[in-house]
């Protein structure tokens, strides 16, 4: 995202309104969708005053790229924290999505704000999946060279598969009234036996 769009507070009261400004963004966001929330609304319901708003955001759609910004890193770093101590591809595959499952329940709001970016800007959304998948390709193009994944599949669409199972699967977690600790190794070992094996008989 361009930073001129953005402007990051200086002191410790600056800090707590531009966080209640983010925090007031993302429920709006999620709530009635990117397209019917109004700057004046988030005002509104921040308790700040109009020119507070433009002190740390050009307009609404800086406010958005921020937030949704701001989940693709804590999402990474969920997942890097979750994997750290992954040493082959299959227990990082397996961790990463356990990790991500587990954010996505905790972060429900994540789901609607990083997909309502198809509506707010395809460009922003076609940004966040592809910079997904150009680093999943790296990972997964070091796991080749070192035997653990197959050499004859297609990367770029083996990172969207992937992305995709996690995305659907995080589906299943959010439909869930509870989630344990058991529930989430047990959705992600049927996940995992199924890209180990595959789901059709020989």
């Amino acid at each position: 995202m361009d930073q001129s769009n953005y402007r990051l507070p200086k002191r410790k009261d600056g800090q707590k309104t531009f966080d209640n400004i983010i925090e007031t963004g993302k429920k709006l966001f999620s709530k009635n969708g990117y397209q019917a929330t109004s700057i004046n609304e988030i005002i509104e319901k921040s308790g700040i005053a109009t020119g507070t708003f433009y002190l740390y955001f050009d307009d609404k759609f800086a406010l958005y790229s921020y937030v949704l910004s701001k989940y693709r890193k804590s999402i990474r770093k969920a997942i890097s924290e979750g994997i750290q101590h992954a040493e082959t591809r299959y227990e990082k595959e397996r961790l990463g999505l356990r990790a991500f499952l587990k954010f996505a329940w905790q972060d429900p709001l994540a789901y609607r704000i990083i997909w309502e970016s198809m509506f707010a800007d395809k460009e922003l959304f076609r940004e966040y999946y592809e910079t997904f998948s150009h680093d999943y390709v790296r990972q997964l193009d070091a796991a080749v060279k070192h035997g653990e994944v197959r050499d004859d599949i297609d990367l770029e669409t083996l990172s969207y598969v992937l992305m995709g199972i996690s995305n659907f699967v995080g589906l299943q977690v959010l439909f869930r009234d509870t989630l344990t600790d058991i529930d989430l190794d047990r959705i992600t070992d049927n996940v995992m036996k199924v890209l180990k094996s595959g789901m059709f008989r020989s």
